[in-house]
């Protein structure tokens, strides 16, 4: 029964047609986008296989290219966009493998442009940004109670529901059991992937509540539980991140966390000179210590072979890498025996799509960077202020732990969202109190 990814594409066919795009965006993406895994697909004939996020995403950038394109206005980052998607097709296509080639660029335009463009186009309407961020976190908490159930049972309860109306797929997403445990991994593929949407989503539910943006409770029976709305919120998301045993978002989120509470500072500038000067100090220490540790091999606990694994990567496939020219070798770039799994972005691109894809890609992280600090640096209004940090830690976040997994499934759409979210930050003024004066009277 795979055609049952076509009911979220009717379903959000109706909902361009009845309302606007940014009410099919939050209401019919968003909830399938965070809730459901995108690891299974439907597959006819000659066309590329669709999953059930593809299968929104296409009606939604049609409907974004018809109505809202208007308010485009071109940057920078769309050029390196471009330069990123052509060389997704052109590597494949290089090598005569127009079949595959043609299906990357429809993955490419579906799964990295459309939520590029969304991000661009949607989410600074006003009030939709809070909208969409109070969306993302409570959906991202329903996702960690029903994840719970993997942590302690060792199955996927996503993978069990679905994997019904998809019988014949095979796919290689299992839960993964470490100190005991089940790893966390949700609708997101695997732990790792899963340990980057809740690190994005807990600095989000600060956000929320260092703004003052969360309603003291939650409504109905949830009046009853104890603690605010805000930190309830925060400790479900931090517990499920730990749940993840996912050590490279961990990490990211020990970078991302203090970048985000920069903004709680009436000294802005002091607090980043003290995260700056403290991450210089640790992030030396953190590197050497890793390597001794992968050096030594004195142990091989499962930590340490995963360690050593990263680092054999880069050095066996870094030469691969640069044979493969200006645009890589494509899907099928030369592999070594177990050595299979890419798990690191960075080289996976520069493997796939050669030093233009690499170039290209860090450009596009490099000046989303730039369009948060200058948003969180710049912006007087408080609200806009912890924003913008915010997303700079998550940004930042995100860039270290690609460093220990590929970019695929939710985290690769929340990338691109992300991305072109950072191009349209409004900076607001400051909301200023009305001012009273004596009126001369004159008689």
């Amino acid at each position: 029964m795979p055609f049952i990814i076509l009911i979220p594409f009717v379903i959000c066919v109706i909902a361009l047609v009845r309302g606007t795009v940014q009410q099919a965006f939050l209401n019919v993406y968003l909830p399938v986008f965070m809730l459901c895994p995108i690891y299974f697909f439907w597959k006819i004939a000659a066309l590329p296989p669709i999953d059930v996020s593809q299968a929104i995403l296409v009606p939604l950038g049609l409907a974004m290219l018809l109505r809202e394109m208007p308010r485009w206005r071109l940057s920078t980052m769309d050029l390196w966009m471009a330069l990123f998607l052509f060389s997704t097709y052109y590597a494949d296509a290089d090598a005569n493998l127009s079949t595959t080639s043609i299906f990357d660029l429809f993955n490419s335009c579906t799964l990295l442009l459309v939520p590029y463009m969304a991000g661009k186009l949607l989410i600074e309407q006003p009030g939709a940004r809070i909208a969409t961020v109070k969306r993302i976190v409570f959906l991202l908490l329903i996702a960690s109670l029903i994840g719970a159930y993997e942590y302690r049972m060792g199955k996927n309860p996503y993978t069990l529901m679905w994997a019904r109306f998809f019988p014949g797929e095979k796919f290689a997403w299992k839960t993964q059991i470490r100190w005991g445990w089940g790893r966390v991994s949700g609708p997101y593929g695997q732990s790792e992937l899963a340990g980057i949407i809740f690190f994005s989503g807990l600095i989000l539910s600060l956000y929320l509540s260092f703004s003052n943006l969360w309603e003291p409770k939650f409504a109905s029976w949830g009046r009853r539980l104890p603690g605010s709305k805000g930190r309830i919120t925060a400790a479900v998301l931090a517990l499920t991140l730990l749940m993840t045993q996912a050590r490279g978002p961990w990490l990211g989120c020990l970078l991302g966390l203090p970048i985000a509470l920069i903004g709680r500072s009436k000294r802005t500038l002091r607090a980043s000179l003290l995260v700056a000067g403290l991450g210089l100090v640790v992030a030396p220490v953190v590197y050497y210590g890793l390597k001794t540790y992968v050096d030594t091999g004195s142990t091989k606990s499962e930590e340490h072979q995963s360690a050593a694994y990263r680092s054999q990567l880069l050095d066996d496939y870094i030469p691969i890498a640069e044979q493969g020219g200006p645009f890589g070798w494509g899907q099928r770039f030369p592999q070594i025996l177990g050595l299979d799994s890419i798990d690191n972005e960075y080289l996976l691109v520069a493997l796939v799509q050669g030093w233009v894809g690499l170039c290209a890609f860090t450009l596009i992280c490099l000046q989303t960077l730039y369009n948060f600090a200058t948003a969180a640096i710049f912006s007087r209004n408080r609200e806009d202020r912890l924003f913008g940090w915010s997303m700079l830690g998550i940004f930042a976040g995100f860039m270290l732990t690609i460093f220990t997994v590929f970019l695929g499934n939710q985290p690769l759409q929340l990338f691109f969202l992300i991305a072109g979210w950072s191009q349209v930050l409004r900076v607001r003024p400051v909301r200023k109190q009305p001012q009273f004066a004596f009126e001369h009277v004159y008689t």
